[in-house]
C-alpha cells in the first residue's frame, strides 16, 4: 500500500509502486471531503496495448479523478516501458453515516 498526497506528481508515486514489482494499492486522503479514495495499480503489463506517457507535471489526484470517472483506467509513467491499469475502489462510508439494518433470520 501506497499512502499519496493529494499534489504528488503520479512518476514519484509510480516509482515507489515500481519498486514492489507487484499490484499496489494507493490511498489519498481528500481534504474537502474528508474521504479516503483508494485506486488499485497493476503492475505494467507487455500483454496491454501501450498508450502514451502520462504527462511530466501530473499529479496523483487526476489519476485518480481520470480512473474514478471511467473506472478503470490504462496508463503509462515515463520510465515504465508498459501499460498499467488504475481500478477505482468505491469511497468507503462509515458505518455511522448508513446504519446497517438488522435482521433476524
Amino acid at each position: 500500500m501506497i499512502i499519496a498526497q493529494l499534489n504528488e506528481p503520479v512518476d514519484d508515486v509510480m516509482g515507489l509502486a515500481s519498486v514492489h514489482n507487484c499490484a499496489v494499492l494507493v490511498a489519498i486522503l481528500d481534504n474537502q471531503s474528508e474521504q479516503l479514495r483508494f485506486i488499485h495499480v497493476s503492475p505494467p503489463n507487455g500483454a496491454l496495448r501501450i498508450v502514451d506517457e502520462t504527462p511530466a507535471n501530473t499529479r496523483i489526484c487526476t489519476l485518480f479523478e481520470q480512473a474514478e470517472e471511467s473506472g478503470m483506467l490504462a496508463f503509462r509513467v515515463r520510465y515504465w516501458t508498459h501499460t498499467a491499469i488504475a481500478n477505482a475502489l468505491p469511497v468507503f462510508t462509515p458505518e455511522e453515516q448508513w446504519p446497517l439494518a438488522m435482521t433476524r433470520s
